[in-house]
C-alpha cells in the first residue's frame, strides 16, 4: 500500500492541505502502508520557493515522515521537482500520440476559450502539425465518456466525464506536460495504490482513469480512491490556494493542538478533543 501526500507549492500551506495530508498519512500507517511525499510542481509560474519551503516545515511541525520522496527543498529542487520527470511524461504523450489519441490546438484567451485543462474547440478538425511550436496538445475524446474506478467509500463507481471536460489539455503551449498527465504518470511511475483527495477532484480522477486506460498496462484500475468532503471555511467556500487561503502558513495562523483537534471533530471521531494523531491511527474508518 502507498499512498501520496501531493501538495502543489503555489501558496502556503492552509487546513484543507492538512486535513489531506493527515487522512493520507493515517490511512497508511494504519496499515502497514507507505507514504510519498510528492510536490506537483509542473505550474513552475506558480511555483516559489517559500512554499516549498513551507510544505516541509508543516510536516515537520505534525510530525509527518513519508517514505518515498525528498529530504528537503534542496533534495527536492535537484532530484525530486517534476522537471526531472519529463522524459517519463512524454513517453507517455507520444504513445497516445502515435495512437492518434491526441490533436494540436491553438486556441488563446484572446479568442475567450481559455488555455485551461478542460476548454473545447473546433481545433481537431484543422488538422494541424502536432510538431508545430506554439500549440498545446489534447485529447481527442468520444462524446461520452463513462469510467469505473473503486472508491473507499462509494465502492465501485461509475462516473461519466462532462461534455466541457473531455477534451482537455495534456501538453501545453511552452511545451509544459500538464498537470493531469504528470500526476497520472507520477501515480504509475512510484507505485501509488491509493488516492485520498477531495470530492471537488472527482473530476480528475475520471480523466485520469480514462487516460491510464488509454495506455498501456493500465494502473488506476488496480487503485482504490478515497474522495472525501472538501475542507470549507466558516463562510462555506471552499479552502484553496486559488480562492485566496494562501496568505500565511498555517503553522502561524493555529497552533498543533487546535489543528488537530479540529480535524477530529471534521472527523466525527467521539473522543476528538483529547486524541493525538497516533491515537487516530487506531479509528476504523482508516481500514483500507
Amino acid at each position: 500500500m502507498i499512498t501520496r501526500i501531493a501538495p502543489t507549492p503555489s501558496g502556503f500551506i492552509h487546513t484543507g492541505n492538512v486535513f489531506n495530508f493527515l487522512l493520507n498519512w493515517l490511512w497508511a500507517r494504519s496499515n502497514g502502508g507507505k507514504v510519498l511525499l510528492r510536490l506537483d510542481d509542473c505550474d513552475a509560474q506558480r511555483k516559489r520557493a517559500e512554499y516549498v519551503e513551507d510544505i516541509f516545515r508543516v510536516l515537520e511541525w505534525l510530525e509527518l515522515d513519508w517514505d518515498l520522496g525528498p529530504s528537503g527543498p534542496e533534495d527536492f529542487e535537484k532530484n525530486w521537482s517534476q522537471s526531472t520527470r519529463h522524459e517519463l511524461y512524454f513517453l507517455a504523450l507520444n504513445e497516445l500520440k502515435n495512437k492518434n489519441l491526441l490533436f494540436a490546438c491553438n486556441c488563446s484567451r484572446n479568442n475567450k476559450l481559455l488555455d485551461t485543462e478542460s476548454m473545447q474547440c473546433n481545433c481537431a478538425d484543422k488538422n494541424f502539425d502536432m510538431l508545430q511550436t506554439g500549440l498545446s496538445w489534447k485529447l481527442k475524446a468520444p462524446e461520452k465518456i463513462s469510467v469505473r474506478f473503486m472508491d473507499k467509500q462509494q465502492g465501485n463507481m461509475t462516473l461519466s466525464i462532462p461534455a466541457e471536460d473531455r477534451s482537455f489539455i495534456v501538453k501545453r503551449k511552452d511545451n509544459i506536460p500538464a498537470y493531469q498527465i504528470c500526476s497520472l504518470m507520477d501515480d504509475r511511475y512510484f507505485g501509488v495504490t491509493h488516492v485520498c483527495r477531495g470530492n471537488d477532484l472527482l473530476p480528475s480522477s475520471a480523466i485520469q482513469v480514462y487516460l491510464d486506460n488509454q495506455l498501456d498496462i493500465p494502473h488506476l484500475q488496480n487503485c482504490t480512491f478515497w474522495h472525501h468532503p472538501i475542507i470549507s471555511a466558516a463562510d462555506g467556500i471552499k479552502l484553496s490556494k486559488s480562492a485566496g487561503n494562501s496568505g500565511a502558513s498555517i503553522r502561524h495562523t493555529m497552533t498543533k493542538q487546535q489543528l488537530i483537534q479540529s480535524f477530529a471533530q471534521w472527523m466525527g471521531f467521539q473522543n476528538g478533543t483529547s486524541m493525538s494523531i497516533k491515537e487516530m491511527m487506531h479509528e476504523v474508518i482508516f481500514n483500507v
